[in-house]
């Protein structure tokens, strides 16, 4: 006999779904601490569509996250500024310590943790003991707009390994660097925030976000969700181990082979890993295609992916080696675009001019090949 969801179908748009009634019940109290939802959750909230001829897909209110539950977007009111909303998961989860460690980190260049502004703490006791509520800064998904350049690579690598090796300088590792737990700042790229759930329109839903350069506004990328990650104990000169299969990258080799793991060499693999499958050999699962003009990465990502994971290098070491490759590069590497290998090799070249006068414009204006975030205004994302 079919269950009662069989029966009634997949919920509808005009429904809040399950993990959204949390946030509706929420609504006037965040609203209190100065964190404003989206007409979605407020309380009596009726669609907008109802009653027209509107598809409701097109409406801002019908816009939720029906994948991570935990998360919700909101606006800080005192300012107007955008923030995300994350309730930590419970003991024996690490999370809440994390992101309490996180929080007393000074903002400085290498630390690439995402800011954590306050924790809330829910007047009621919830049966889940997801009792907290952090606020962090607002991100955007890194992947777009795409690359155009080297050394926009250079510098997206450069952080990422730099912000690696600083959350295991504080001997804790992140238990899932996977790709889409790296995001980055919105406000150099973007003229207003995108959208939460639609980032390619603005969060008015007032038209399209429009996103800009990298490389004439840099950006700041940031390490996010810290629900399997472990600060550890390592005076006692006992290696850290962690039973195999944990996080989202399922092609960890010790995962495979069924090993106890070292954490911090795990972490490695898979930020290599992320390098791999964003620009060098790309992966169809994930609709990312290889990339031009990148293979100076190939050795360093491919001893970060070794099966042995005693052969892999510390992050140290991984910075240390990918600055003598960066000082390597001309100015003419870097300028070179990193365009889509599966597009065939003579629109590349079609479209090279017009890459190369970008670049000369940018060469006249004397700006950068590499980008440099610490040149924009830093206050937006810490305060």
């Amino acid at each position: 006999m079919a269950s009662l969801d069989e029966r009634l179908g997949p919920p509808k748009d005009e429904e809040l779904q399950d993990h959204e009634i949390f946030w509706r019940d929420h609504y006037e109290w965040l609203q209190d601490k100065g964190y404003r939802l989206r007409p979605r959750y407020r309380p009596g909230w009726v669609p907008s569509w109802l009653g027209t001829d509107q598809w409701s897909f097109g409406c801002e209110d019908a816009q939720y996250n029906g994948v991570v539950e935990y998360l919700m977007d909101a606006i800080r009111i005192t300012d107007g500024k955008p923030v995300m909303l994350r309730r930590p998961s419970p003991s024996p989860s690490h999370e809440l310590r994390i992101i309490q460690l996180i929080s007393s980190f000074p903002p400085e260049p290498r630390n690439h943790c995402i800011p954590i502004y306050e924790i809330l703490t829910i007047p009621e006791a919830n049966e889940e003991g997801r009792n907290q509520i952090a606020v962090m800064s607002f991100q955007a998904p890194w992947g777009g707009p795409n690359f155009e350049t080297v050394g926009e690579v250079v510098d997206f690598c450069s952080q990422v390994f730099e912000g690696l090796e600083y959350i295991h300088s504080h001997n804790f590792s992140h238990n899932d660097a996977k790709i889409d737990n790296i995001m980055m700042d919105w406000y150099p790229l973007y003229p207003d925030p995108p959208h939460p759930i639609r980032t390619s329109k603005k969060m008015d839903w007032s038209g399209p976000s429009k996103p800009r350069s990298r490389t004439l506004y840099p950006v700041k990328y940031h390490f996010i969700d810290w629900d399997l990650s472990r600060q550890w104990d390592l005076s006692s000169g006992i290696p850290p181990r962690l039973p195999p299969r944990y996080g989202g990258d399922s092609s960890v080799p010790e995962f495979r082979n069924n090993e106890f793991c070292d954490p911090f060499a795990v972490d490695v693999y898979c930020l290599g890993n992320v390098i791999r499958e964003k620009f060098i050999r790309g992966e169809p699962a994930l609709r990312l295609p290889p990339r031009r003009n990148v293979e100076f990465l190939a050795e360093l990502v491919a001893d970060m992916t070794q099966d042995d994971p005693i052969k892999r290098p510390k992050m140290g070491e991984v910075v240390t080696r990918l600055a003598e490759i960066r000082r390597g590069l001309g100015w003419w590497k870097l300028r070179s675009r990193v365009s889509d290998k599966t597009v065939p090799l003579i629109f590349h070249l079609l479209y090279s001019p017009f890459h190369w006068i970008k670049q000369l414009s940018y060469i006249i204006r004397r700006i950068p090949a590499i980008p440099d975030y610490t040149r924009n205004n830093l206050s937006y994302a810490q305060a």
